[in-house]
Formats: structure tokens, sequence, C-alpha cells
């Protein structure tokens, strides 16, 4: 079956309070990042782990559940965050590694991010998991 996860990864500049320089992520770990991709309205959830990595949950391009983890990595002097997806093997049209900019954000706040492949995603960061 070839699927298409509502998520493409790498559409997620990431977000941390400024009292948490240490881990530029740590605002992540306990909320839920939500995504909706402008172009085809696709949407999706990232929840981030401490040990680098990331569970994406949506649907695939026949409306089923879809899930998958991968890892994200911090580069460029805190300038840039990177997803690389770690796809099921029945997952042919899954996304692909990518980068975006990243940005310190709080939990309520809501964004416009465009990746490296040129995607561009409504973000927003919301308590909770």
């Amino acid at each position: 079956m070839r699927s298409r996860i509502i998520l493409l990864a790498g559409a997620f500049a990431l977000m941390s309070g400024a009292a948490m320089a240490e881990d530029p992520m740590m605002n992540t770990y306990d909320n839920t990042i939500t995504t909706k991709n402008t172009a085809t309205g696709v949407t999706g959830t990232l929840l981030f782990d401490k040990d680098m990595t990331y569970t994406a949950k949506g649907t695939d391009k026949d409306g089923k559940p879809a899930e998958y983890k991968g890892t994200w990595a911090i580069k460029d002097d805190g300038k840039t965050i990177c997803l690389t997806p770690t796809l099921p093997p029945d997952m042919k049209d899954g996304p692909k590694p990518s980068c975006s900019p990243f940005e310190e954000h709080k939990v309520g706040d809501s964004w416009q991010v465009t990746n490296d492949q040129n995607e561009t995603y409504e973000v927003s960061l919301t308590a909770g998991r």
C-alpha cells in the first residue's frame, strides 16, 4: 500500500522559552506540535522526546491512520531543526528527511514555516500530549 502521511517531516520550526537555553526543545517534550500543510490541508501531530526521537501521527493518502517515528537534530548553531523519519516497510511514499528554520515559541503559539523542500505549514504548540 502506498501511503502518504499527512505529516511531511521537516515542516516544523520548534520552540523553547528563553529560560530553557540549555535545551531548546525542552518546551516540546510534554506537549504537542500540530501541523497543517498549506497546499494540501493535511494535518498531523509530532511528539518530541528528550532522546532526540519523535513520533508523527496522521493519516495516509486514503484517510487511514498512520504513524511513524524518527530522529531530530538541531544544526547550524541552533538556527535549523532537521527531521529524519524512520518509515515502516509498507510506507513507500512517506516523508523524506528535511530541515526547517528553528524558532523559539511557547505553548499556545501558532506560526507558519517553510522547509527545505519548499513545503509550507501552519504549526502550533499546545499543552499536553
